[in-house]
């Protein structure tokens, strides 16, 4: 009996012996760390930045889409002004002209003779004036054209003194246009240059630049658009008068007013 007390003693002694020093060997000499498996976290933190990645990207070509768009806008307008150009230099001028109206006296009223122009396009008569101008208002507010060139000034040009009357007659009838064509842009043409010889019929004609002044000076004031022909005429190398110096050959409007004055209103639209 003593003796089995003893043996359990002894065990009890040598297991507390035996656990003690496990203890001790797993202080001293620490199990290594156990190897965890991230490859399934790091997946999925590229699947995140994948999908943010790929929602940056729908937002992107929207960007880039809505700058498309308005680059088409910008390109079909230059697009439409290439075709209309085009129209202009392939001698389509009926079609080019389809929205305007030019007014005037015999120096456009040749447009519609020579047969360039219809007369719903051409509204001119020869020898006319502002007055002529006063008469048809209510023909070219009917009209509503989107483009209004008028050209008058050669049968009333007179003493430099005498000017201011014209002028008064020209602005009464260009506001009472603006007034009931709010949307229609309106062109005041200069008085065409003449040639010296035409001094001696027609002597006022030496005070075409003095009125060519005033009449741009009143556009300016009335918010209108004035057309220098100035520049045309020195560019040109070939005669373009007829016999009298002062009204111009069918090959003049084709080849030069009618592709000038267009290009001048697209410049400024």
């Amino acid at each position: 009996m003593h003796n089995k007390l003893n043996k359990t003693i002894l065990l009890i002694v040598a297991a507390a012996i035996g656990l003690m020093s496990t203890r001790l060997l797993f202080t001293l000499f620490p199990q290594k760390e156990a190897k965890i498996d991230t490859s399934p976290g790091i997946s999925y933190l590229h699947q995140v930045e994948d999908e943010n990645f790929s929602s940056d990207k729908t937002t992107m070509p929207k960007e880039t889409q809505s700058k498309k768009a308005n680059k088409g806008a910008k390109n079909k307008q230059k697009t439409t002004k290439s075709q209309s150009t085009a129209a202009i230099k392939n001698g389509n001028l009926r079609a080019a002209y389809k929205d305007f109206i030019i007014s005037g006296d015999s120096l456009v009223k040749s447009i519609y003779e020579y047969g360039i122009l219809d007369s719903e396009t051409v509204i001119a008569e020869i020898g006319v004036g502002t007055s002529y101008l006063k008469e048809t208002t209510d023909k070219i507010i009917k009209a509503k054209p989107k483009y209004l060139v008028l050209h008058y000034g050669e049968n009333e040009l007179d003493e430099k003194e005498n000017a201011v009357y014209f002028i008064n007659r020209y602005k009464k009838c260009i506001k009472e246009l603006q007034k009931e064509l709010p949307e229609t842009e309106i062109f005041v043409d200069g008085i065409f240059p003449v040639l010296e010889k035409a001094y001696e019929d027609e002597p006022y004609t030496v005070n075409i630049d003095y009125y060519n002044s005033l009449i741009k000076d009143m556009a300016k004031e009335l918010g209108v658009k004035f057309i220098d022909f100035s520049p045309l005429f020195k560019s040109f190398d070939k005669e373009y008068y007829d016999a009298d110096g002062i009204h111009l050959l069918a090959s003049f409007y084709k080849e030069q007013y009618l592709p000038y004055v267009y290009t001048e209103v697209l410049s400024k639209n």
